[in-house]
């Protein structure tokens, strides 16, 4: 996955529910986390049955059940399965990842501002869009494994579904990811990364300021629930 698409972002925001994860943040510990997670999580919003893959169903988890055709119209008798994974050929590992949003030139991210507020937390950090690379050699500093990046493209198509494709209905999160190493396609374990540099990368800010279409301006601030619009 390459850059390119990052080339028309002024910068990548990510949001933390919890002070002490974004403080922990600021302080250089940067977390990680599999698709198995996202698979299994039940957050609105962040949660997705179908992260990284065609289907996911689990006994536990729930999700749709797959059907298949065979000679013979033998069925699978799901009360025997624990859970039912179908991935891309393509993607025979999965990856540790870790997602921000594009903020661009009205590329829709102002219209779901509150909305992301309320999926993921009030608190926030900027990432430049010309320190992504930077951001990136830390990672794989620390890591010792390849990095690579790039925004996510949405699709209605279920067959296109991988690391780098969510279903449309996620296309107001305008999410950027960062991927490190390989990891099997049930991990859990998250993945903490000890970043000292990372802070001077990003904006010191505690309030952003989005110019809408309209004119209009739309601010947030650090922590405090709310937009307010001029």
């Amino acid at each position: 996955m390459s850059n390119k698409n990052s080339q028309s972002a002024f910068a990548l925001i990510k949001f933390f529910s919890q002070k002490e994860h974004y403080l922990s943040f600021l302080n250089g510990t940067s977390l990680f986390r599999t698709p198995h997670y996202y698979r299994t999580c039940e957050d609105l919003g962040r949660g997705d049955r179908n992260e990284s893959c065609v289907l996911f169903w689990s006994r536990k988890y729930g999700g749709n059940k797959p059907k298949f055709s065979f000679l013979g119209n033998t069925d699978i008798n799901f009360d025997e399965c624990e859970s039912v994974l179908i991935y891309p050929a393509a993607e025979q590992h999965d990856t540790w990842m870790q997602s921000w949003a594009i903020i661009g030139h009205h590329n829709g991210f102002e219209n779901s501002l509150e909305q992301m507020q309320q999926e993921f937390g009030l608190y926030f950090v900027l990432l430049p869009a010309n320190k992504i690379t930077q951001y990136a050699k830390l990672v794989e500093k620390d890591s010792g494994m390849k990095v690579s990046y790039g925004a996510v493209r949405y699709s209605d198509n279920p067959i296109e579904r991988s690391l780098t494709v969510k279903d449309t209905k996620f296309s107001y999160q305008r999410e950027f990811r960062f991927f490190t190493g390989e990891c099997s396609k049930g991990k859990l374990k998250d993945q903490f990364l000890m970043l000292p540099e990372l802070k001077s990368l990003l904006i010191d800010v505690q309030s952003l300021k989005l110019t809408l279409p309209n004119g209009n301006i739309k601010y947030c601030s650090v922590g405090y629930e709310g937009v307010v619009i001029v």
